[in-house]
C-alpha cells in the first residue's frame, strides 16, 4: 500500500515538533521513509504537490497530508491523480478526523487506520485469525480484519494482504459476514 489514512479525533500534530507519539509519525518511522509535511487545502496546493512529485526520490518519502478532511471536494479531486498514479520511493500519509468529509475515491485507494485516543485501534487481539469464524457483525469483521492487515504491515508480512482487501470489499459489498470470514480463514490456511 502506498497510501495511508488515519482517522481519528485530535490526531494532528498542530505545528508542534514532530516526535514519535504523532501515530503519522509512527508510522513513517515503520515505513523507514523521511517525512515532508505538505499543505493541502486549495486547488493550488494539489498542482504544486503534483509538480513536486514528479521528482524521483532515492529514499523512501512520506508525504503527509494533514486535515485531508478540511480540503474541499475540489481540492481532493485535484489530488486524486497523486495517488492514482504512484511513485517509487513515495507514500502518502494522511489525517482526517471526519472520515465522511474524505471523498470516497480517495480512501477507496487507501488503507485507513482508524485511531483512538491518539494510537493505533486494536481492540481485538489478533493472536488467531481463526477468532475470525466467530464474527457474527459485519463493522466487527471489517475492524478485525483491518486489525490483522496492520499487525501484518508492521511485521512486514504480505502475504496475505490480498485476502484481506478482498474479505473487506465482499464484507461492504453486503456479503455473508460469516461466509466472507469462512472463505478468510481458508483460503489463508491453504496458503499455509
Amino acid at each position: 500500500m502506498h497510501a495511508f489514512l488515519l482517522v481519528g479525533r485530535e490526531i494532528t500534530n498542530n505545528n508542534q515538533q514532530i516526535d514519535s507519539i504523532t501515530p503519522w509519525a509512527n508510522l513513517a518511522i515503520e515505513q523507514k521513509a523521511k517525512v515532508i509535511l505538505f499543505v493541502l487545502q486549495k486547488i493550488e496546493d494539489a498542482r504544486e504537490l503534483k509538480k513536486f512529485v514528479k521528482f524521483s526520490n532515492s529514499s523512501k518519502t512520506a508525504i503527509v497530508i494533514e486535515n485531508i478532511d478540511s480540503a474541499t471536494p475540489e481540492t481532493q479531486n485535484a489530488f486524486l491523480k497523486n495517488l492514482e498514479e504512484p511513485n517509487n520511493n513515495l507514500i502518502y500519509i494522511l489525517t482526517a478526523s471526519n472520515l465522511e468529509n474524505v471523498l470516497p475515491t480517495i480512501t477507496s485507494r487507501c488503507e485507513v487506520i482508524k485511531l483512538q485516543n491518539n494510537k493505533l485501534q486494536i481492540t481485538n487481539k489478533v493472536s488467531n485469525y481463526k477468532d475470525a469464524l466467530n464474527i457474527k457483525d459485519r463493522d466487527e469483521a471489517i475492524n478485525f480484519i483491518e486489525n490483522m492487515i496492520h499487525v501484518d504491515h508492521v511485521k512486514s508480512d504480505f502475504k496475505n494482504m490480498e485476502n484481506y482487501l478482498k474479505t473487506i470489499k465482499n464484507l461492504k459489498l453486503n456479503g455473508n459476514v460469516s461466509l466472507q470470514m469462512t472463505n478468510l480463514v481458508v483460503r489463508m490456511e491453504s496458503q499455509r
